[in-house]
């Protein structure tokens, strides 16, 4: 079982089959370079080849999918990991006149650019492209945050999303069937530009805090199947549900091969658990904030030995449970893959 490639062992994993080691990676913003496509794939695959790992995700920027259509946002003043709202040209109280996009011009045509490079430069290790779900996509649209801050802006999406929700229910369904069309439509000609599958997430939402079940349920659901069903032959399709106190059995019936979360924090289950309550391939086990931001490389290591442990040798990829921050150290990163050997 020794001696096989990054594809052999990765898609192993997300089989059940043997591998000779836990595959594992870790993603986060390329800033400023994911400003630009080429210069995207070109530190994606610094990153990459930098840690050796066994597959990349692709960390487009957080606003590409609105600016799809015509949200504007200013690339040289970021608050953590997003760029400053500048406007929407989209009016969240005409959710009728939303039309569908083409991948074929704008960023998405950029980003699907930038998808050849990183296959021609990857030697075969998989790679899959990040879509965010229709309604993360429609609280992008809608919001205009004031507060320049990840946490401000979620928090305008959100809040405004549940308001159009509750208040306009059906243009919201009309709004997120146009969304669902244009992001399947993106995620197809990912894989055919090199992509192995999605890395598909749904941005707070699918949790306590965020819509409701019943909301999830109607609202959520029935356009992420959409998007992912354009998809369903892919090797490698990714759910990442993001948040504390996610609705973890609500998503096990997704078309996916394997899921990403936040095993650490409050409310969800941990890798154990999530093992006895799903079929799915199991990717995570370390905080990217406490441990992998915050710690030391011997507390790194420790984290990782943990998550081995408990994931255990089949259906289980080493990871953070969401993106790590910029400027994790170095030293973090090396102690995190070097306890995969």
């Amino acid at each position: 079982m020794s001696g096989l490639s990054k594809r052999e062992r990765v898609l192993a994993a997300l089989a059940g089959k043997a591998v000779d080691r836990v595959p594992v990676a870790a993603w986060g913003h390329m800033i400023p370079a994911e400003v630009r496509a080429g210069d995207l794939a070109d530190a994606s695959l610094d990153f990459f080849r930098r840690y050796d790992w066994d597959w990349l995700k692709v960390n487009t920027r957080a606003s590409i999918f609105a600016e799809a259509w015509g949200s504007e946002f200013d690339f040289q003043d970021y608050g953590g990991v997003l760029p400053r709202f500048v406007r929407n040209r989209f009016d969240p109280l005409d959710l009728g006149a939303l039309a569908p996009v083409s991948t074929s011009v704008g960023p998405w045509a950029e980003q699907l650019a930038a998808h050849r490079r990183i296959k021609a430069g990857l030697g075969g290790a998989p790679f899959v492209q990040t879509i965010f779900s229709p309604a993360s996509v429609l609280g992008y649209l809608a919001g205009r945050p004031t507060d320049h801050s990840q946490e401000g802006a979620s928090r305008s999406h959100a809040e405004t999303l549940l308001r159009l929700i509750r208040t306009e229910p059906k243009k919201v369904h009309h709004a997120l069937a146009v969304i669902a069309e244009s992001l399947a439509a993106l995620a197809a000609a990912s894989v055919e530009a090199g992509a192995d599958g999605v890395f598909f997430a749904i941005t707070k939402l699918a949790r306590v805090g965020g819509l409701s079940q019943a909301e999830f349920a109607a609202f959520g659901k029935p356009y992420d199947h959409k998007v992912l069903e354009a998809v369903r032959g892919s090797p490698f399709n990714l759910l990442h549900t993001c948040g504390s106190q996610v609705y973890w059995d609500a998503v096990q019936d997704y078309p996916v091969h394997a899921i990403n979360w936040a095993s650490t924090l409050p409310g969800n289950p941990g890798l154990a658990e999530a093992r006895r309550r799903s079929d799915f391939a199991l990717i995570g086990g370390v905080d990217e904030i406490e441990v992998l931001f915050k710690g030391k490389p011997e507390a790194v290591g420790l984290a990782a030995a943990s998550a081995l442990a408990e994931g255990g040798a089949a259906k289980f990829l080493l990871a953070p449970g969401c993106c790590i921050e910029p400027g994790t150290p170095e030293a973090n990163i090396k102690a995190f893959r070097g306890s995969v050997v």
